[in-house]
């Protein structure tokens, strides 16, 4: 039997300065200096009005959580929906797509002290969109995305990138013995790295549809892909890398798949609900209500916090709110 508990204590961070906000960002943290590059929105007028999808390649900086935020570069092109490492050399934002398609382009932001550089890192072997990325001693994971934007294909592919080696490039590790998937919230904890949740796609009538997982799944280079416990129910598109707090780590919100039925004007907005799964019972819990119900965004450890970084209050419907989490 699961209890609920209300495990985090969540504070709001200053806007992001643009109304709309996006989904679909990069952030991470680089010298102690939280960085949001990207994403997407409908700055013209709604989704539902037949507003069309604009990219962006604005990058915001805030140095303390009191502080205001800076725009000190810009992407060398608009970008979203791609996969964050924050790494000692800087913010590796992998991959992702725009209004010209799936990219497998790799950034490095750094912060200089004055300002953000950035460093063309070594691209990914297959154009990815949708696809999430963990951290592991030293080495940056990448699973799963589609090639395509579209929801046309998910990939079980994984693909590693030394960082004390760049110029190595990426190589392909074992594939996920599971389904292929993309919104899918990844981690990485005492020595693996872990795959929960997500959507997959199966066969419709004439095209492929959505498939909402409950799969989990974790990593080791030394013993390969283990199963675990299924979550009890779906998430899809929660904030990614999953935050770790006490040995546990939380997917925060996302989408579970139970809202439906609705037109993108009123949908009633996602779950503000957490899971959390414990390594060493191989069990989950809920986590009780969250400080912002948001889906398709990223997450960034900082000052002991778990940070979410805008995404999608509903369907077509961004937001400018950045909220933390801490114990």
């Amino acid at each position: 039997m699961m209890t609920s508990t209300s495990s985090l204590n969540w504070r709001q961070l200053p806007d992001i300065p643009d109304p709309e906000g996006f989904a679909g960002s990069y952030a991470g943290v680089h010298e102690n200096i939280l960085i949001v590059a990207g994403g997407a929105n409908f700055p013209e007028k709604p989704l539902w009005e037949g507003g069309p999808k604009r990219w962006t390649n604005r990058i915001f900086a805030l140095a303390s959580p009191d502080a205001g935020w800076t725009e000190p570069a810009s992407l060398p092109q608009p970008l979203g929906y791609g996969a964050t490492a924050s790494i000692p050399a800087g913010v590796l934002c992998i991959g992702g797509s725009n209004a010209g398609g799936a990219v497998s382009d790799v950034f490095l932001l750094r912060w200089n002290g004055t300002g953000i550089e950035i460093e063309q890192w070594p691209a990914l072997p297959v154009t990815l969109t949708g696809h999430a990325a963990a951290v592991l001693d030293g080495k940056v994971y990448v699973m799963g995305g589609s090639i395509n934007p579209g929801e046309q294909d998910a990939e079980s592919r994984m693909w590693v990138l030394d960082t004390a080696a760049p110029s190595s490039g990426w190589r392909e590790a074992p594939a996920l013995p599971g389904r292929g998937r993309f919104l899918h919230q990844m981690a990485a904890l005492d020595g693996r790295i872990y795959v929960l949740g997500g959507i997959g796609l199966k066969q419709g009538d004439g095209k492929m549809v959505r498939d909402m997982l409950t799969e989990a799944w974790s990593y080791s280079p030394q013993t390969g892909w283990q199963p675990l416990a299924d979550l009890p129910y779906t998430v899809a598109a929660a904030p990614t890398p999953a935050p770790v707090f006490a040995g546990c780590i939380h997917l925060l919100g996302g989408d579970d798949a139970t809202i439906t039925g609705y037109t993108p004007q009123n949908h009633p907005g996602f779950h503000n609900q957490s899971l959390v799964y414990t390594p060493a019972a191989d069990s989950w819990h809920p986590g009780g209500s969250i400080g912002a119900a948001r889906a398709v965004l990223p997450c960034a450890e900082w000052n002991g916090m778990a940070v979410i970084v805008n995404g999608e209050q509903r369907p077509g419907k961004r937001s400018n709110q950045i909220w933390a989490a801490s114990l």
